[in-house]
């Protein structure tokens, strides 16, 4: 039988895949960034996607350390952000997974989750190539906001993105007949731009385009060394991140 940590590591291969059309020449780009999850949008309403509180009122910071296998990870990995933590239960994230988006099946609870979490953010191009969040000057509302979390022994993916998977590891859907509904998006945003390459960014839920504050949930059905994740419906999400290097 697989162990959580395994079904994770699998599941979250998207980790190690490289830019599509070989943007990055098949190398591992990554960089530590600073990540503050915050707990209310701009008006104070609380956020369905939130910090632990561990270093903060009202927000939290997470910063990439290690000790043996145990570790919390914040980088920039070729272009895309991650969030990661492994074989570790002090730093948490807050996930709201079954806020339903009308007549849906029931989510998981909502929680703070350590096991299997892992989050990341990336933007892409109208073709669908991956736009690095370093090259991202100025902001772009085509981008994804995803966080995959273990509940109960089942790991589920809770995704807004303007594609149901996208780049090399991140799986396969299994839909309705009539295909996986769309989704709302996310907005990243350049805050500070240094010698042509932005170090400063944040990440909102794009209101402006359609099915706002929109995310599917799938959950993880392993079929042999396949990365498969089965539709479930769809539930409302919200999200305030600021990402700075360092």
């Amino acid at each position: 039988m697989r162990t959580i940590a395994m079904l994770a590591l699998m599941a979250t291969a998207m980790v190690s895949a490289v830019l599509p059309g070989g943007a990055n020449g098949g190398k591992t780009n990554s960089t530590n960034v600073t990540a503050i999850i915050h707990d209310t949008d701009g008006t104070g309403a609380l956020l369905r996607m939130r910090s632990d509180g561990y270093n903060g009122s009202g927000q939290a910071t997470y910063t990439s350390n290690s000790s043996g296998s145990t570790s919390l990870g914040s980088t920039i990995l070729n272009g895309e952000w991650e969030l990661s933590f492994q074989n570790q239960s002090v730093r948490t994230l807050r996930i709201t997974p079954n806020d339903a988006a009308g007549a849906q099946p029931a989510g998981p609870p909502a929680s703070y989750y350590w096991q299997g979490t892992h989050s990341g953010s990336r933007c892409f191009d109208q073709n669908g190539n991956t736009v690095p969040l370093e090259n991202i000057l100025t902001s772009s509302g085509n981008c994804k906001l995803g966080v995959n979390f273990n509940s109960a022994g089942t790991l589920y993916k809770l995704l807004m993105s303007p594609f149901p998977f996208n780049g090399p590891g991140d799986g396969t859907p299994v839909c309705p007949s009539i295909g996986c509904p769309a989704t709302g998006l996310a907005t990243v945003t350049c805050n500070k731009v240094n010698n042509g390459t932005c170090v400063s960014w944040t990440i909102l839920p794009n209101t402006s385009a359609p099915n706002a504050n929109v995310a599917n949930l799938y959950r993880y059905a392993p079929q042999g060394r396949t990365i498969t994740w089965v539709y479930i419906g769809q539930y409302y999400q919200s999200f305030r991140i600021d990402l700075t290097n360092p």
